[in-house]
């Protein structure tokens, strides 16, 4: 990087503000042409009305093989477009920017309001709210820059996600409808898929066949194939390709074969297990709800993303042949490109664009990277091996570049979402973070590292390493390694958060800028045997949350014990920025506005009157019922044969759970048929200690309190808004 600098150095100390050094666009190539400087270079594409952004490569220079050649100053790259079917190379001899936005021919249906806002919302993967702004020190987790945004906003102390897996968590608070609303669950589903009422599961239709779709081939991570079979959207994906033909009224999926057959007849119904079947259904419910984002646009804003917003990957990237035209397989397709961006502005292929990539655990490690601390691997530096929140960072930065000049030049405000995926799996980090963090040997460990026997076992997820067995405590120095790596890919994050919130900072729009921060769900660390996300605990499904809105000085500087739940953020937003659901616009979202929250954040009357609960849930699907707690992961299983659904309420004094039957052809709880009660007790809870609580199920020891809870969970799960 230091290269880089001192070659631009003649340009003078503006130069780095016309591009983002250590950036290079992939694809979309007009012409290579020659130029002195990166200014230079930005003013050739500017004449220019097709070329929308450039990279300038400078004489001399050269790294992972690339050189400037043919032109006798520098090279000027004018680009049309960023090629997402590859990720961008993390370069050291060149620099990058956009200089216009792509054409658009998008009305919005109202005008955003006068002096509107602008918005930076960092979404983040896997993050439990374990940070120096949550009470830790810096000595042991530290995250510098999320602290500094937490001295200048709102912490809400506790927030809950409604599911701890990313997909449907991040579908449920985008859209602000909760997991039993939208019918998504997990990696198989999404909420612009046709809704087909009520399916009838173990059951085939023999009507007359119109064709058999073949729905294998969606992207697994490069995993094995999951235990339901090679998926492709399941049965809401079926339903889906009926809706969209004209001659279908029903079909049948075989879910282990992964065959949508479609019919032009009902026929009759016979039993056959691992079939799922229904009728054609209708794209005017879910497929038309207006998410966060989209709810923006439509007020006018431009609406950018860069890195996680949506889930990416599994369960498909984009529609093909023999899928439906509008609704693909995706979660959602594409990042839900149109609806949710601006044109050209999303990053729609995160998994290509930003891959995570694996590294290997344990002796000899491949998991901390000969890297800088900005991010540039030193060693084999291809594209292949960059760290993806360094290329999600880099986009980040020149999108918000590229909305606050807009902002400046026309005062359309803007939504720049930056999702980083650390500290996801795998654990790939820049080594030198490391010097943050204590020395391995000496990083705590979980004070609970094994299941209580008094907790029922269908609460541990399997299938979930390094601990396979919850009553057998894992190995110290594995566990501290697992704990330590995981705080420098937040370390590590953070630094990157920072870089986003400087760009803001320059552009002089902190004090116009809505900035919220959180994660989508949570993590564990050993505790009870659990080393992820998939459960109930507090551990996994309470998130960081922090806003900030400098125009309501009393928000500053501010941390409230209200509870609050993801999904509250979507009429928050509305609120905070005085946008109104339009009379076009779905309106039946779930939550609620936490503004009274950032208006009266010293009212201690708040945390008793505007949230008494949170409500969470989670799936169980064990191949072998007598073992509940054994191999029962529900990622690729199609919603209408889950085993249990475990729901869980938090409240001020108490987390309770109760795990159940599922119907899978209602997608409801059958209560009377119980597996398995939970409840903690979170009396003096501050959120600062993860050894203190929900450790030794007491649900005998107050039964006034399980009898009171369980009614109160029951009415609540009642009355969820539900599509059928």
């Amino acid at each position: 990087l230091l290269l880089l600098l001192a070659l631009f150095a003649t340009a003078g100390a503006q130069e780095l503000k016309v591009c983002e050094p250590a950036v290079s666009f992939p694809g979309g190539q007009l012409e290579i042409v020659n130029a002195h400087n990166a200014t230079e270079c930005r003013a050739l594409c500017s004449q220019r009305a097709d070329c929308l952004l450039f990279t300038f490569h400078p004489l001399g220079c050269s790294y992972v093989g690339e050189h400037c050649v043919g032109n006798p100053d520098g090279c000027c790259h004018l680009k049309f477009e960023v090629d997402q079917s590859r990720g961008p190379i993390v370069n050291n001899c060149t620099c990058s920017g956009w200089v216009r936005l792509p054409a658009s021919s998008f009305q919005p249906l109202a005008k955003p309001p006068p002096n509107a806002k602008n918005v930076v919302y960092i979404v983040v993967d896997d993050l439990r709210p374990e940070l120096e702004a949550y009470g830790q020190s810096p000595q042991t987790h530290y995250s510098p820059n999320i602290k500094k945004l937490a001295d200048t906003g709102t912490v809400f102390e506790h927030a809950y996600c409604a599911i701890s897996v990313c997909s449907p968590s991040r579908q449920s608070f985008l859209s602000g409808r909760r997991p039993d609303h939208a019918g998504i669950y997990n990696f198989l589903d999404h909420f612009r898929q046709a809704d087909c009422g009520f399916s009838h599961a173990d059951t085939l239709l023999s009507g007359t066949v119109i064709t058999v779709v073949d729905q294998v081939g969606c992207p697994n991570g490069g995993g094995p194939i999951p235990k339901s079979g090679p998926q492709c959207g399941g049965s809401g994906q079926c339903c889906s390709l009926c809706t969209e033909h004209p001659d279908c009224v029903a079909w049948s999926y075989r879910m282990h074969k992964s065959a949508c057959i479609l019919m032009s007849s009902k026929g009759e119904a016979t039993p056959e297990v691992g079939v799922i079947s229904g009728s054609r259904g209708t794209f005017d419910t879910h497929a038309q709800w207006t998410t966060m984002p989209q709810h923006l646009k439509n007020y006018g804003y431009l609406t950018l993303s860069a890195g996680k917003i949506y889930h990416p990957g599994e369960g498909g990237i984009q529609n093909k042949p023999g899928f439906p035209t509008k609704n693909g397989p995706g979660m959602p397709p594409l990042s839900d490109t149109p609806f949710s961006w601006s044109s050209g502005l999303a990053m729609t292929l995160t998994n290509t664009v930003a891959d995570s990539l694996g590294c290997r655990m344990g002796v000899n490690s491949t998991c901390p990277v000969n890297a800088t601390l900005e991010g540039i691997v030193v060693d084999d530096p291809g594209v292949e091996n960059q760290l993806c929140d360094r290329v999600i960072g880099d986009d980040g930065v020149l999108k918000l570049r590229l909305a606050a000049e807009n902002y400046h030049a026309t005062k359309q405000p803007f939504l720049v979402a930056v999702g980083f995926r650390k500290p996801h799996l795998e654990f790939r980090f820049p080594a030198p973070f490391l010097q943050f963090l204590p020395e391995l040997e000496t990083v705590d460990v979980a004070e609970h590292p094994t299941l209580d026997r008094s907790i029922p076992p269908i609460v541990h997820h399997d299938e979930a390493p390094p601990q396979k067995d919850p009553y057998v405590a894992l190995d110290k120095p594995t566990a501290q390694q697992w704990r330590q790596y995981y705080r420098a890919c937040i370390a590590w994050m953070d630094s990157q958060v920072g870089r986003v919130l400087q760009e803001l900072d320059r552009q002089g729009l902190t004090n116009d800028t809505l900035v919220v921060f959180h994660s989508d769900h949570g993590w564990s660390l050993g505790e009870n045997g659990e080393w992820r996300k998939f459960t109930n605990y507090e551990a996994g499904t309470r998130v960081p949350l922090i806003v900030r809105a400098p125009w309501l000085e009393q928000s500053v500087g501010k941390r409230t014990a209200v509870l609050a739940e993801l999904l509250d953020l979507f009429p928050t937003f509305n609120d905070l920025l005085d946008l109104p659901i339009l009379a076009q616009e779905s309106a039946d979202i779930d939550g609620k506005s936490l503004l009274p929250v950032l208006l009266d954040p010293d009212n201690g009357t708040l945390a008793d009157t505007l949230k008494p609960f949170a409500l969470s849930q989670y799936m169980r699907c064990p191949s072998n019922e007598s073992s509940p707690g054994m191999d029962n992961a529900c990622l690729f299983v199609d919603r209408s044969k889950f085993n249990f659904m475990g729901y869980t309420l938090r409240t001020k004094e108490w987390r309770y759970t109760e795990w159940v039957r599922w119907n899978g052809s209602s997608l409801r709880p059958e209560w009377q048929n119980n597996h398995g009660v939970e409840l903690y007790s979170h009396a003096g809870d501050l959120g600062t200690d993860f050894n203190a609580f929900e450790f030794a199920n007491q649900n005998t020891s107050h039964p006034d309190v399980v009898a009171s809870l369980s009614a109160l969970l029951h009415a609540v799960v009642a009355n969820q808004t539900r599509l059928h």
